[in-house]
């Protein structure tokens, strides 16, 4: 955990208050860039498949389905604490991919990244675009590389979610107050513009019937048994009714 950016998360976000800590972690930490090594990437998809329920575990030979799952508890775990940082704080966390070692719970699932020593990362890059080339491009494309998952499924799970996690943060970012908060509300696609254009978070998305912003692309989630779909953010249900 890190206290000055825990201190400003929400209650409605606190199941993800502590996902970025300092320090290296115990020795089960995860270099995140061991994952590039096809043994290491299969086996942390295979602790995290043993994780889920046995109906949802034997389903999952497509790998492609497992990686999008996986990648929601990985994202989820990195943007409470980078979008609050951001939005209350008005700084970016050094969360360079290849600095960074992930923590997993008891099923398997990430939970908490560590971030490096102190004066061992690089400068961190602004903004939530910082964010997206210097972690988030990636991380996308490894899985891609390890699984042939299409990018544009984890660019959707992304977006949701970080979209999510702004708008419990909108008070601050109604304020219009910081460089920081324009790029975000740019970077989400919340209004048009040039970074709105570029931004592969804006073009994962699109406006919902019941007002939300919904995925433009199906995250699979729905094909793993016992699994709850997204509801109101799938397009496959919106397509059916």
């Amino acid at each position: 955990m890190i206290a000055e950016v825990a201190a400003q998360v929400p209650d409605s976000l606190a199941a993800y208050r502590d996902g970025v800590a300092d320090g290296p972690g115990g020795p089960g930490a995860l270099p995140l860039g061991a994952l590039r090594d096809p043994r290491v990437f299969d086996a942390t998809l295979a602790a995290f498949a043993a994780g889920l329920s046995p109906e949802a575990a034997c389903a999952t030979c497509d790998r492609r389905i497992l990686v999008s799952y996986w990648s929601q508890f990985y994202l989820a775990a990195l943007a409470t604490p980078a979008l609050t940082a951001l939005v209350r704080l008005g700084r970016p966390l050094p969360l360079a991919f290849d600095t960074m070692s992930l923590e997993r719970d008891g099923a398997g699932r990430p939970c908490r990244f560590r971030l490096p020593a102190e004066g061992c990362g690089s400068c961190p890059a602004p903004g939530l675009a910082g964010l997206v080339e210097a972690h988030l491009r990636p991380f996308v494309e490894l899985c891609h590389e390890q699984c042939g998952i299409a990018p544009r499924i984890l660019w959707g799970n992304a977006a949701v979610i970080l979209d999510y996690v702004a708008r419990e943060l909108e008070g601050s970012l109604g304020d219009g107050e910081g460089a920081a908060c324009d790029d975000v509300a740019d970077c989400l696609g919340w209004r048009a513009g040039p970074a709105c254009a570029r931004s592969p978070l804006s073009q994962a998305l699109c406006p919902g019937a019941s007002g939300c912003r919904r995925r433009r692309v199906c995250c699979l989630r729905h094909r793993l048994p016992g699994v709850p779909s997204c509801g109101a953010l799938c397009p496959v249900a919106c397509a059916q009714t």
